[in-house]
């Protein structure tokens, strides 16, 4: 009988499945964003879940794109018993750095159910172009 074992794939995912447990911290970043480049822009998509467009800042400043704001806290009635107390609210902030230039007098960004949408241009440097060999 022949079994074929996938060294570092089989080892990978008994180390992942065992430390898929609840009693380890994992690393969560909020908000989580999804990061899209096409040829003359770059889309940043970042989910903010119970935020309202006021309570969110965006800024561009040295290749550097902030998201920060605030989760409010969501009321409880105070005659209620609390059985599960897992929402909360808090401030939040997240950046990243791109590697190219961006037109910042161009970016735009809309908040929709929960979906940030962030439209950061790149300038005429930035974009790709195709030399022509002679």
């Amino acid at each position: 009988m022949f079994v074929r074992f996938e060294y570092p794939k089989t080892i990978d995912n008994l180390i992942n499945n065992f430390l898929a447990t609840d009693t380890v911290p994992t690393r969560n970043y909020f908000p989580a964003v999804d990061i899209a480049e096409q040829e003359g822009q770059t889309l940043v998509i970042a989910e903010i879940p119970g935020v309202k467009k006021e309570d969110v800042q965006i800024k561009y400043e040295n290749a550097i794109l902030t998201i920060s704001g605030e989760r409010k806290l969501q009321e409880l009635p105070e005659d209620a018993r609390v059985v599960l107390h897992e929402l909360n609210g808090s401030k939040f902030s997240r950046s990243i750095q791109f590697e190219h230039d961006v037109d910042a007098n161009k970016i735009s960004a809309e908040l929709t159910d929960g979906i940030l949408r962030i439209v950061l241009p790149k300038t005429e440097s930035a974009k790709a172009r195709t030399i022509e060999v002679k």
